[in-house]
């Protein structure tokens, strides 16, 4: 079950063991903003647990050295725990977590100062199992934008685990986050809710993009496109990878026998993600302002279906082709 709460109440009754978990990959550059933010919280976690999700680049050595010049009152720790997804880098944060209560925030957000303080006050004084804040998405160009109007919603806010405060009770229940890049959030939520846990959504806490919020190119929307579809193949709980690809299919062969089809498609496929952009967006003013933005909208979003199609293929073929595993 999910509540909106008010305003935060301004009071700390008791000094909570906190354990804040934040993954990072190729992150050099927004580390040091980071970590600045955590140690300048109002009320200070017991500990931190930075895991690293594969990095290629400097993050973790800079980690390592920055931690030796600033270590205070809160333990940093760093984990090299070669983990390759959001989902698979929480999970490993909260397996060696020592806190009571487990708090997740990402790289390259900034978020206030007095969150933890905010979000431990709520808890505590209405009895959540977990709480939430809100990302606020903006995007930094018209095809970052038109991105997030497809996926997170332009200029929305919505409940995210970055800035969120939860009971280990919780994960000691439901389990850990599934190792997925994308849609890992999602699921644990759905099994939170389906077990009875309470999540309230603080929307006092707003968690903000420092810099691009998908991508801020087209050839970026597809990549990422791509590699969060790809994992998607092995779930056995959706079917919409196999609806991509019948879709894609039905279409093909539609345009083959009959070349009316094709406009017919191609306004009807443009409507439908115009809608989804409008339904997920809560101002969506700033495309229909122009036809140039409008058709840049559904272009990419047609960029990442594109995207998406061809990383659910190719993780259909890696599971049950090229690994003979049977169809689930």
């Amino acid at each position: 079950m999910v509540q909106t709460v008010p305003r935060s109440l301004t009071l700390v009754s008791q000094t909570p063991s906190i354990t804040v978990i934040v993954p990072y990959h190729n992150e050099q550059e927004n580390l040091e903003y980071l970590l600045g933010q955590l140690v300048a919280q109002t009320l200070q976690p017991r500990e931190v647990i930075l895991v690293n999700s594969s990095s290629t680049d400097a993050s973790s050595s800079l980690i390592d050295e920055w931690i030796s010049r600033h270590q205070k009152q809160a333990v940093f720790k760093n984990l090299n725990a070669s983990t390759k997804t959001p989902g698979g880098s929480k999970s490993a944060g909260v397996v060696i977590a020592k806190g009571d209560l487990l708090a997740f925030m990402d790289c390259g957000l900034s978020f206030p100062l007095d969150w933890l303080e905010r979000q431990f006050n709520v808890m505590t004084s209405r009895g959540a199992d977990w709480v939430s804040g809100v990302c606020l998405t903006t995007g930094v160009n018209l095809v970052d934008k038109s991105a997030i109007a497809h996926t997170y919603g332009y200029q929305s806010a919505r409940p995210v685990i970055p800035s969120s405060l939860v009971r280990r009770s919780v994960f000691d229940r439901i389990g850990l986050f599934k190792d997925l890049r994308a849609g890992y959030d999602a699921e644990w939520a759905r099994l939170a809710s389906r077990a009875g846990l309470r999540r309230l959504v603080n929307t006092d806490v707003v968690v903000q993009y420092r810099g691009v919020n998908f991508a801020a190119t087209v050839r970026g929307v597809f990549l990422k496109s791509l590699r969060y579809a790809r994992p998607s193949a092995g779930r056995s709980d959706t079917i919409v990878p196999f609806l991509y690809i019948v879709g894609a299919l039905v279409a093909t062969v539609g345009a083959t026998f009959s070349l009316f089809v094709i406009p017919f498609g191609l306004v009807t496929y443009g409507t439908a993600r115009a809608t989804i952009a409008w339904h997920k967006s809560r101002e969506l003013r700033f495309f229909l302002v122009s036809p140039r933005r409008m058709l840049i909208l559904v272009s990419v979003g047609a960029v990442m279906d594109v995207g998406k199609l061809l990383g659910f293929a190719i993780g259909v073929f890696i599971r049950h082709i090229q690994r003979r595993v049977p169809l689930i």
